[in-house]
């Protein structure tokens, strides 16, 4: 999909690989500059956004702990002094514990809690009042579809981020009126390269298509949410999920 983000500013957090890599690329592609957040993984935040940068756009490196407001405070002024002001933020960081409740000791699950929930919040005190001043804006967050159907596999995570999509609803009904859109995005099972065939294989038998997402089916709809085209969509989950849950 070709969208004209041009002369946007766009943070796209954990974007120094896999889908975030895929979303900031997609977002330099369509004219924007690009802020590529990691928060460990140095080499290949480098290497997106030189690729970035070869698209004739600027993009700039930034690290955060996003969980952590300190940090998030200083990535923003960081950000600030390289790019200028952030139009638009998707925000794909986020963590899961794969287990069941009970084989959780009472403090493994605080960090999961900060990333997928604390983050969000984190990111919109900080750069939605700039967003305000500006009178337009885009906050898009990205959950798994667990947030949505649960999975007592992914409880933590899928509560957290259930959170988060409650909070990006309450967050879209204040920050309208100054035309600032907060959508998320609800993934089903995206195929990175990491799973045998057997899995794969399996995991595949659960969706209508029998095929799993790819990380371009998800820069597709984040492009959509972060153009012009999407002005009057906010407040809502947009499943990226191959049919595997379809809720009303």
């Amino acid at each position: 999909m070709e969208v004209d983000l041009a002369g946007k500013n766009i943070l796209v957090t954990g974007s120094a690989k896999g889908i975030g890599r895929q979303i900031a690329l997609a977002a330099g592609k369509n004219g924007a500059n690009v802020a590529v957040h990691y928060h460990t993984s140095i080499k290949e935040a480098n290497e997106t956004a030189d690729e970035i940068s070869s698209y004739g756009v600027e993009s700039a490196v930034v690290q955060a702990d996003i969980s952590d407001f300190r940090q998030v405070e200083r990535a923003k002024k960081e950000l600030n002094q390289k790019l200028g002001a952030i139009h638009g933020i998707v925000n794909n960081a986020g963590m899961a514990q794969v287990k069941t409740f009970f084989h959780y000791e009472p403090e493994e699950w605080k960090r999961e809690v900060d990333v997928c929930l604390h983050s969000v919040m984190n990111l919109a005190y900080l750069f939605i009042p700039d967003m305000r001043e500006a009178g337009q804006g885009k906050m898009v967050n990205i959950v798994g579809d667990s947030a949505r159907t649960g999975d007592k596999n992914l409880i933590v995570s899928g509560a957290a981020r259930n959170g988060a999509i409650s909070f990006m609803k309450s967050l879209a009904i204040e920050t309208g009126k100054y035309n600032i859109q907060c959508n998320s995005m609800a993934l089903g099972m995206i195929d990175q390269g990491d799973l045998d065939d057997e899995i794969k294989g399996k995991l595949m038998r659960q969706y209508p298509s029998r095929k799993l997402g790819s990380s371009e089916d998800v820069a597709e709809m984040a492009m959509f949410l972060l153009s012009s085209s999407a002005d009057w969509i906010t407040g809502q989950v947009m499943a990226v999920n191959g049919g595997y849950s379809m809720l009303g």
